[in-house]
């Protein structure tokens, strides 16, 4: 079984590190920056000389440490990302296995996940995305093979809080997940004495990590919020009934319908408008900075939103959360080392995006399937709490922007997956496992 285990984990392994070297090497020899790898990169120089004094908070420190580490030095950054994707990786057959679906399954699973061009871009790139998938990849194995244990210990919950809390750091938004981890505790034993139990250091360092850091903020800017971009994200929301708010907001509403329809005509991201608007210099008359204009924002968005909840519903469940589910991939198309190179990875592409959006539906059909069969069993399985995971952060993301929601989809990608494949193990193939089991 070892023998078994270490040859399926050197293939992993290798073929993982050869997809990316022939990727790098040959094919897109960069690290891609974005427009908000700007604001990781200055927080990272903030870091490296210890100075965050006057810092506009706009970036939380956790991937911006990562970067420090590699001394801003941004090819040293992505070699450091690919070694985190293939950490990930080896996480992802091990919790197969917790998770108890067969050896061969695991593999080929995790094999494919290794190899997905999203997953190998967002390596090459100078984003948040890699350090969060590593992050929540090692967060879930430990909560697997948690359950799969009578009690952990002090040292197991502190330090699975300590991946959580360094979570948080990474990005603000992933403070719900420690307190759902601890919920599900709860419902799986429903007794007083769970409440008080070892699970509550589960939400220590999330808690400080979020706090802390909203209160540097606020010691900077005069907010305390864990990102002064909140309030511009909220009213990327309002973007469709932006008209619809209150007098007093006018002044907000009127530029960012007025090029709203000029995003419409120029067939732009609408979903961008409100930076399209605040670049062109819309609102420069008020002599704002950004912190005070986003704050203002979030007034705006919310007056506007309890003013037209309709319109706000319709926007999160047709707009925002829709987009959740759409797999999403990040390269320059055009800076590819040969001229056709980029065509036949769209094509590759193609073909993954399409079993990834077969994924996202069995997914969704498969939550009510599962949460159905613990009702009747009285207990809540491993595979709905990873499903219950994935979907909050759907709602939550949706009720809080409108943008680039497809990204916040992609760190759950793996996690959809091993839902799906559990699922049709245990529905469709349960005589198949038992004997490949035997045989290996």
């Amino acid at each position: 079984m070892q023998s078994i285990h270490k040859k399926h984990i050197s293939y992993i392994l290798g073929i993982g590190l050869l997809a990316r070297l022939i990727t790098f090497f040959v094919f897109y020899t960069q690290a891609t920056i974005y427009p908000d790898s700007g604001g990781y990169l200055e927080l990272a120089e903030r870091l490296m000389r210890f100075d965050l004094s006057g810092y506009s908070g706009k970036r939380s420190p956790g991937y911006p440490f990562l970067i420090a580490i590699a001394q801003a030095e941004v090819y040293v950054v992505v070699f450091m990302q690919f070694a985190l994707g293939l950490i990930s990786a080896f996480f992802w057959y091990k919790t197969l296995l917790q998770l108890k679906v067969n050896k061969k399954l695991s593999f080929y699973t995790t094999l494919f996940l290794s190899t997905l061009l999203n997953v190998i871009f967002f390596e090459t790139a100078i984003l948040v995305e890699t350090f969060t998938v590593f992050l929540f990849s090692w967060v879930i194995f430990r909560m697997v093979s948690s359950q799969n244990q009578s009690e952990n210990s002090l040292k197991t919950e502190l330090f699975t809080g300590l991946l959580l809390g360094l979570l948080t750091l990474v990005k603000p938004f992933y403070a719900f997940v420690p307190f759902l981890f601890y919920g599900f505790y709860i419902l799986q034993h429903f007794k007083l004495k769970s409440i008080f139990s070892k699970k509550l250091l589960l939400l220590v360092f999330p808690l400080m990590a979020y706090f802390g850091w909203s209160y540097v903020n606020q010691l900077n800017t005069g907010y305390f919020v864990s990102t002064t971009f909140l309030g511009l994200n909220t009213a990327q929301n309002c973007v469709r009934f932006a008209e619809k708010s209150p007098e007093e907001y006018r002044w907000i509403s009127d530029p960012y319908v007025e090029y709203r329809e000029k995003s419409i005509e120029e067939n732009r991201n609408l979903a961008m408008t409100i930076w399209y608007a605040y670049e062109d210099g819309a609102w420069d008359a008020y002599n704002l900075s950004f912190n005070d204009f986003s704050n203002e924002l979030g007034k705006f968005a919310r007056a506007t939103i309890k003013e037209n909840p309709v319109d706000y519903f319709k926007q999160v469940l047709f707009y925002s959360w829709l987009d959740f589910w759409k797999p999403v991939i990040y390269w320059h198309y055009d800076q590819f080392n040969f001229k056709h190179a980029n065509q036949f990875y769209v094509l590759i592409w193609f073909a993954q995006k399409t079993i990834l959006y077969l994924v996202r539906l069995s997914f969704l059909i498969s939550i009510p399937l599962l949460l159905i069969k613990d009702l009747k069993n009285r207990k809540l399985s491993i595979s709905s709490q990873l499903s219950l995971l994935v979907l909050a952060a759907s709602v939550l993301q949706a009720l809080v922007t409108y943008g680039t929601n497809s990204r916040f989809s992609f760190p759950f990608e793996f996690i959809m997956v091993f839902v799906v494949i559990t699922f049709i193990q245990q529905r469709f193939i349960p005589q198949k496992t038992k004997t490949s089991t035997r045989e290996i």
